[in-house]
């Protein structure tokens, strides 16, 4: 395992997004290629400077790939494979500006829009938030993110138009962007006029309850990824962001049965 520093990652690239900037290195310019294929959307170049926080991708040989911390000195990841270091490295890049885009309340949530109104799935990773959205995507309406919901200080939420993780079982996963899958990126803050908080099951019918606006604040809560460092301006975004929002809870069956559905009670409740 090699030791990180500016002599054995020269490959560098620093950018600003939400915000908040962040400096990648690595020792292969190919490497540094595919990093800036998944930064997040919107992202722009920086110039480098010391305050950046830095992560370091490293190809150290025989097929192995090392991901740095340099904050702390943290060596963590290390193991083969340049896919699944690319991976591990998106994880990173993306947890990062969320947590610490100050202007901005992330949650793990999928969202679209449509009619000027925003329907938002909170849910972390592998609850089905992606099938969920591309179905939405599918009937018709704007795709803004299968990642993160991103909430300004208004309560509005904001695109993180990043491309879409398909996953198909035992295949492991492509990206798309929603113009491949025949969709359409929002570029406008919007309204959120209608919180999904589901989960599938095979066979299950859609038959939700609606949710108070407390219970409501409580289900976005829990994907919240600044809540505990920043737990009065979480409150206070979700609170703005869910006044006049229908809220509602209940499993569901196949994605493509019920997003018409959920689309026809997004307009129901403009």
């Amino acid at each position: 395992m090699q030791t990180f520093d500016d002599k054995t990652a020269p490959y560098q690239l620093a950018f600003e997004a939400y915000g908040t900037e962040l400096r990648v290195c690595t020792n292969s310019r190919e490497l540094l290629d595919h990093v800036e294929l998944m930064l997040p959307p919107g992202w722009r170049r920086r110039p480098r400077s010391s305050k950046q926080h830095r992560l370091g991708l490293l190809e150290e040989g025989n097929g192995i790939y090392s991901i740095y911390r340099p904050s702390d000195g943290a060596c963590i990841h290390d193991a083969p494979g340049r896919d699944y270091a690319l991976i591990m490295l998106e994880s990173q890049i993306q947890g990062y500006i969320a947590l610490n885009a100050t202007e901005f309340v992330f949650i793990h949530a999928g969202v679209v829009a449509d009619g000027g109104r925003a329907i938002v799935i909170p849910g972390m990773s592998f609850s089905g938030k992606t099938t969920l959205v591309r179905a939405l995507v599918d009937a018709g309406a704007v795709y803004y993110s299968d990642e993160f919901a991103a909430f300004d200080e208004t309560g509005r939420v904001v695109p993180y138009a990043k491309r879409l993780t398909v996953r198909r079982p035992h295949e492991g996963a492509d990206d798309y962007s929603v113009e491949q899958l025949g969709g359409v990126a929002g570029v406008e803050p919007m309204r959120m006029g209608l919180v999904i908080a589901t989960h599938f099951r095979p066979g299950a019918e859609w038959q939700p309850r609606q949710l108070t606006p407390g219970a409501g604040a409580l289900a976005m809560l829990e994907h919240a990824v600044p809540a505990q460092e920043r737990p009065e301006q979480t409150l206070r975004v979700l609170k703005r962001a869910l006044q006049g929002a229908v809220i509602l809870q209940g499993e569901r069956g196949e994605a493509n049965d019920v997003a018409r559905v959920l689309l026809d009670t997004l307009r129901a409740a403009a």
